[in-house]
């Protein structure tokens, strides 16, 4: 009679200790199961985005903080002003949002796009060395500033797009210039 072959029960624990480690680490690297990220809370993910906004407030601040001379110098702030806002756009959509949030955050996302390429206008216009052009691109940009912020206020930030002038101001700048 044949004798059945003996198992290995060291290799066969061995074998079993490496399939439940594997799958421990893909759980891990797919966010599955125990190990998935739970979903912010709204109040969460607001404080977030705001804590973003704020440093980018800051940075569109300290950019802005002197008056370009040159057709030269309005492009390299431009240049610097969308440099932040896609920043501060990316790290906005890094965030994780609660579901109950997504149709909102949608819609402020889409509003910020609309205000870069508005500014990517106004730096095609300084390229250009159009002045007109350049002053309608921030006529535009002042002009959109308080759907931005409403937007960004109905979804519960206070910080993300906060104006960066008084009322009045804005409005001034909302202003298209004088030759139309």
């Amino acid at each position: 009679m044949e004798e059945a072959p003996r198992t290995n029960r060291t290799g066969l624990a061995a074998g079993i200790v490496a399939t439940v480690v594997l799958l421990a680490v893909l759980a891990v690297a797919l966010n599955l199961g125990p190990f998935a990220d739970e979903e912010p809370s709204p109040a969460e993910f607001l404080s977030q985005g705001d804590e973003i906004c704020a440093q980018a407030h800051d940075e569109f601040l300290e950019i802005q903080g002197s008056t370009p001379r040159t057709a030269d110098d309005a492009a390299s702030q431009v240049e610097a002003l969308i440099d932040v806002a896609e920043e501060e756009g990316v790290e906005l959509s890094d965030l994780d949002p609660p579901a109950s949030l997504d149709e909102g955050v949608s819609d402020y996302l889409a509003d910020r796009d609309r205000g870069i390429e508005t500014l990517r206008e106004g730096l095609k216009a300084a390229r250009a060395d159009d002045p007109e052009a350049y002053e309608e691109a921030q006529a535009k940009l002042a002009s959109e500033q308080k759907k931005r912020q409403s937007t960004a206020q109905k979804l519960g930030f206070s910080q993300c797009s906060k104006p960066l002038a008084e009322d009045s101001e804005l409005e001034r700048q909302a202003r298209p210039p004088l030759g139309e």
